[in-house]
């Protein structure tokens, strides 16, 4: 018996076949352009972080007495070891990137209205995720940046009123940073962040095969059909789209690549929990909301941002204007802009703040607001 017949009575080979010549041939609107690759970006880089962590683990020993080493290990002894460690690094910096990117252009085209708003929730869920495995991630060397940076990104969680030191025993493991903070972060980050990932990305891909690509016309108007679509221009996904998109991932991952050959890797010294080296600051991705707790009290910071996460959360039930197209929707959009302009705003005083920089021949020092005065004023410090 032919292998093909063999595994057609086991498989609905035909149903397969059919569905993958529909999704290959289905039809992309006129203004479906290269913003649209970011998604399928975002998908490839999950994709490399998966298998570049697998690796890692064959190695990484976790607990407060072998990170440490077991990173160095990887780092210093283990064939590749350094390249893989890199790459995921950096593959984290792009995800980051990417998703944001990507939720940009649904908000901007107005994609997450109806009848796609469970295609935007499972969105921010991924988003949420993915800002997670950062956050658990960053733990794992076990490196005084890292501990101290944990140190710093869990403290707002005291904040939260009525719940706040349950929050903390939560996230902790205790009331400090310890051991047990490293073991909930490393579970967090190969087992339960994973297992939601996974279950995320099929609903959220299910939902952009059902719905197909989001038109530019109103929601209370029919949506085109395919013969309409490909009658006003409209192309099919593959080969022309599909790509579009390959030209970017593959850009991106030479990026990673490039950088991961170019960039020393880092490690720090070992975590001291009885020393606080200076300059200790998240990531660049949670520097927005870090930054904006300075200049309200912490508790109202708290939530503030978790109002604003609700908000983006449920958007499209919010949002009842039936326009889609940008250039209908501008007082959606300027909000858009405007908070887009305060995110980095806030990013950039992170950045500066208790730094001193260099500017026009000047020393200005930027205290912790990221308010600058003439550096001979203040005690000065290095960034």
């Amino acid at each position: 018996m032919p292998f093909q017949t063999w595994l057609a009575e086991r498989i609905p080979l035909d149903f397969l076949r059919r569905f993958a010549k529909e999704q290959m041939n289905e039809p992309q609107p006129r203004h479906v352009s290269w913003l649209h690759t970011f998604g399928f970006t975002v998908l490839l880089l999950l994709i490399v972080q998966i298998a570049t962590g697998i690796l890692l683990l064959f190695y990484y020993k976790p607990g407060a007495l072998t990170a440490y080493n077991s990173v160095k290990f990887i780092t210093e002894k283990v064939t590749l070891g350094w390249l893989f460690r890199q790459l995921h690094v950096w593959g984290a910096h792009f995800i980051v990137s990417f998703i944001f990117l990507h939720l940009m252009r649904v908000f901007f085209y107005g994609a997450y209205k109806k009848p796609r708003e469970l295609t935007w929730m499972t969105g921010i869920g991924l988003f949420l995720i993915i800002m997670g495995f950062s956050l658990t991630g960053y733990l794992l060397p076990w490196d005084e940046l890292a501990f101290w940076g944990t140190v710093v990104a869990t403290d707002s969680t005291k904040e939260v009123p009525l719940l706040g030191d349950f929050l903390l025993r939560l996230v902790r493991g205790g009331e400090i940073v310890s051991d047990l903070t490293l073991t909930r972060f490393f579970a967090a980050h190969v087992a339960l962040l994973p297992t939601l990932l996974l279950a995320l990305i099929a609903g959220h891909l299910f939902l952009i095969r059902y719905h197909h690509i989001s038109p530019l016309a109103r929601t209370d108007e029919p949506e085109p059909t395919t013969a309409q679509i490909f009658a006003r221009g409209g192309k099919p996904y593959f080969p022309d789209h599909f790509k579009k998109e390959l030209v970017i991932a593959y850009l991106v991952l030479a990026a990673i690549v490039v950088l991961a050959f170019i960039t020393k890797p880092t490690l720090g010294k070992p975590a001291n929990p009885l020393v606080t080296p200076p300059g200790i600051k998240p990531e660049w991705y949670f520097l927005p909301v870090y930054q904006s707790l300075k200049y309200v009290p912490a508790w109202l910071g708290v939530l503030g941002n978790g109002a604003f996460v609700l908000l983006l959360l449920l958007l499209p039930l919010l949002d009842l204007n039936p326009e889609r197209h940008p250039r209908r929707r501008k007082v959606a959009v300027w909000l858009g802009i405007l908070t887009i302009a305060g995110g980095l705003g806030l990013g950039v005083l992170g950045h500066l703040a208790d730094t001193t920089r260099e500017i026009f021949g000047k020393k200005i020092y930027f205290d912790l607001k990221g308010i600058p005065s003439a550096a001979a004023d203040k005690t000065e410090k290095q960034p």
